[in-house]
């Protein structure tokens, strides 16, 4: 068969099966780098990203079969009009059709404007946050809460802080810590609340004793007008050897592969947080937190929940000034057109950031000369919504990927069974 059949099921297949293999790594997709080209995307809500995948693959095996005209491969003159009647026509259909549905779904596209949300983004140095002393603690709290309150007197409806921005525990008494860190962290949380007039959802370290066990998860908390912490949502999908150690049970000596002094826990639930607006709204969102926004199955099911829109609350210090936080906006555009829905990006380094259903990024924080990595400020900017549905993705999820997944191991089977009914015969 002409490659222009193999390779897009073969690749999209490759794809899905790392997105989960061995806790999965969804970066990187060849899909991924079409972000900015909307009408190509718009198929993400019912393929997924691996259907944008699939047509540029598509597009490239026909270009190469063309060159090479299936080279070292007898063929009859039926076979040859089949070969390049797919090698033509099906990468144009496929094109088209993508195309055609993009710029459909765009032309009826019209978004009512939701809540107002405020990003800030402090632009803490990792090097500063991970080797930091209380003296530092308490002036990186200072400088989220400087930067919140130079909102104050704006309409917003929730202020958000990154990934692990909040120095001290909240969840628990400082008393029970008696670390003066916890105390102000808390104090500071409330007092926001209250004096902005703002629900607040804010990134930082969780801990909860069972008997003499500590338990430390990675966490969003959520709090209300009034200063009172309603909820939580502790991070699911951890990073390998970066926030926990795999098979540390059987293989102690890979805990010193790990960043941290202590290991996290994951959670094991979705949260959906409810967010009431003066105006008399009410709306349901999740949150996802670091590269949990990579991982499309995760959002898929907090839109299924019911969530109207989505936060991520991300660090991304680690990476510095590099090209890693644009791809992790890039990445994060899918998961909005995917299922239809606006996700919103507080960054502790950049890139803090709005992109609407339909994937086009209409806000993201920049200084006077235009920069957006590891620059400080906040960002307010209104939810897009559209009409709530669930998508043939969001219902569905993989279905696309698992039947490429599906194509290639019977071509794989029938290439194998024809090599050895080759060998058999004389």
């Amino acid at each position: 068969m002409p490659l222009v059949i193999i390779a897009p099921c073969v690749w999209a297949s490759l794809e899905f099966i790392r997105s989960f293999l061995l806790s999965g790594f969804p970066w990187f997709f060849i899909g991924h780098t079409q972000y900015r080209f909307l009408p190509v995307i718009q198929i993400a809500d019912i393929t997924g990203v691996y259907g944008i995948s699939f047509v540029i693959i598509t597009v490239n095996a026909a270009i190469t079969d063309m060159i090479t005209c299936g080279s070292g491969v007898r063929r009859t003159q039926r076979s040859k009009y089949i070969f390049f009647g797919l090698t033509c026509f099906f990468p144009a259909v496929l094109l088209s059709a993508a195309l055609l549905y993009g710029v459909c779904w765009l032309r009826d596209y019209e978004p009512q404007e939701g809540p107002a949300v405020c990003m800030v983004q402090g632009n803490i140095p990792q090097d500063l946050k991970f080797e930091s002393t209380e003296e530092d603690d308490i002036q990186i709290l200072k400088k989220y809460s400087d930067l919140s309150m130079s909102v104050k007197g704006e309409l917003i409806d929730l202020l958000v802080w990154p990934e692990t921005m909040t120095p001290g525990l909240l969840n628990i008494n400082p008393e029970l810590t008696g670390r003066k860190i916890d105390m102000l962290s808390q104090l500071t949380a409330v007092q926001l609340a209250q004096d902005l007039n703002t629900n607040l959802l804010l990134g930082g370290l969780s801990l909860t004793l069972v008997g003499d066990e500590q338990i430390y998860s990675n966490s969003a908390f959520y709090y209300n007008r009034k200063g009172e912490l309603l909820d939580r949502y502790d991070k699911i999908h951890l990073v390998p050897f970066g926030e926990f150690t795999p098979f540390k049970k059987y293989f102690p000596f890979l805990a010193g592969l790990v960043p941290y002094e202590i290991g996290l826990t994951h959670g094991n639930r979705r949260i959906l947080f409810n967010l009431d607006t003066p105006t008399g709204g009410s709306f349901a969102f999740g949150s996802s937190i670091c590269y949990e926004d990579t991982v499309p199955s995760l959002t898929r099911k907090f839109k299924k929940d019911g969530a109207e829109f989505m936060l991520n609350i991300t660090n991304d210090g680690w990476f510095r000034n590099s090209a890693e936080l644009d791809q992790h906006l890039a990445i994060m555009v899918f998961r909005a057109v995917e299922n239809r829905i606006c996700m919103v990006r507080a960054a502790n380094t950049g890139i803090s950031s709005f992109v609407a259903p339909n994937g086009y990024i209409y806000d993201k924080l920049t200084d006077s000369k235009g920069g957006y990595r590891e620059v400080s400020g906040t960002l307010v900017n209104r939810i897009k919504l559209i009409k709530k549905y669930n998508t043939f993705y969001t219902i569905c999820g993989d279905l696309f990927s698992i039947l490429c997944s599906a194509a290639s191991g019977i071509m794989l089977i029938m290439s194998v069974l024809k090599i050895r009914l080759s060998r058999k015969t004389p």
